[in-house]
This record gives structure tokens, C-alpha cells and sequence, in this order.
């Protein structure tokens, strides 16, 4: 079964990468709808508000500030935006391998680093910094082979490199047992903030 969940989830990304062609982004058959970006971040000296699981609630096309330090007053070192995510999309030509775990969850993401951004940080946007969580708040690590083969490389906003006041888009395939649920982003794994978004 294919299709396709667009809450309005926005996540700020910023990724410096070498040469991206965006025109990709009709590949898919599934239907999908852009919401307007608008933006997540407290305003200064304000607390972040946290949902049951500690997590910052966010929605599709809404702007995610990542920093690297739990003060709202910390300037971002970049923000990433979830535009759009789909529910076992098309693979690319030569590149339909079934699903590991169920399900393939596609989401094209915005990322944008600040001028300060550290460019010797590895990947800022990694596949392994994902979790999807069931319906019944199980968590699933949605990481395999077949997901990362699903799109060609050129695709995948993770193989982008990130530089200081670059922004670029790119798409993130996951392999999961659920249709739905929450994709949850934590960068590093323990990080002084973790996101979330139902879908």
C-alpha cells in the first residue's frame, strides 16, 4: 500500500553540500501537499515547551532551530525543516528493493547552517539520529541497507556535505514496521534537545 502523510512538519536543516539537483522532488507518485513554513522557535528567554516524552513537538513545513546547547538564547548552528513525508513510495529505476522492516517513510527535508556552523562536523544529518515510534510508543530503529538504496545517492540529503551559510534539500529514507506514528530526530543520540513529529 502507497501513500502519503503530509502533516505540516518543518525542520530547519542546514547542509552544505556539493552540487544538488532538487529535481527529484516530483519523483514520487504518491500525492503530497506543502505546508507553509512557519517556525518552532522560543522566542528569547523563553523555556521550549516539551511534550509527554521530552521531546519538541513540531510539524510538517514548521522550522526546527538546532542547537548545540539546551539555552534558547544559543544562536542555532542550523535548522531543518520537514517538508513532506511519504508512506512506501516509488524506488528509483533499478533500485526497488523491498522493505527490511515493512515500510518505507520518505521525508524531504530543508536544512539551513548558520555562518558559525562547524563544517568539520561529519554528517549534522544522519540516518542513524532517526527513531520512529509506533502508535503504542514502541521505538523502532528504522536504519537498513534497503532503505538507504531506495533513492539514488544524489537524493539523499545525508550524503550532502554541510558548509557555514549554505541551504540545501534532499530527501531521507527510512525502513519501519508502522504506516504511522512519529518520526523522532535526536542528533547524537543524547542531545540537549530531541524532536518530534506525528504522522
Amino acid at each position: 500500500m502507497r501513500r502519503s502523510v503530509l502533516p505540516a512538519l518543518s525542520l530547519a536543516l542546514v547542509l552544505s553540500a556539493c552540487g544538488f539537483s532538487d529535481a527529484a522532488d516530483g519523483d514520487a507518485d504518491a500525492s503530497s501537499t506543502a505546508a507553509p513554513s512557519t517556525s518552532s522557535e522560543a522566542a528569547p528567554g523563553t523555556e521550549v515547551e516539551l511534550n509527554e516524552r521530552g521531546n519538541i513537538a513540531v510539524e510538517f513545513g514548521e522550522e526546527a532551530a538546532i542547537r548545540a546547547s539546551s539555552d534558547p538564547e544559543a544562536p542555532p548552528m542550523l535548522t531543518l525543516t520537514i517538508e513532506e513525508l511519504l508512506v512506501d513510495p516509488p524506488c528509483d529505476d533499478e533500485s526497488e528493493v523491498p522493505p527490511e522492516n515493512g515500510h518505507y517513510l520518505a521525508f524531504r527535508m530543508r536544512a539551513v547552517a548558520s555562518d558559525d556552523f562547524d563544517p568539520r562536523v561529519a554528517s549534522p544529518i544522519a540516518d542513524y539520529d532517526f527513531s520512529v515510534l509506533g502508535s503504542d510508543g514502541t521505538s523502532f530503529d528504522p536504519v537498513s541497507p534497503a532503505g538507504r538504496a531506495c533513492f539514488g545517492p544524489p537524493r539523499l540529503i545525508q550524503n550532502m556535505r554541510v558548509g557555514p551559510g549554505y541551504e540545501y534539500e534532499g530527501w531521507m529514507v527510512l525502513d519501519a514496521p508502522v504506516e504511522s506514528g512519529a518520526l523522532v530526530y535526536a542528533p547524537g543520540g543524547e542531545g540537549p534537545n530531541q524532536w518530534e513529529w506525528q504522522f
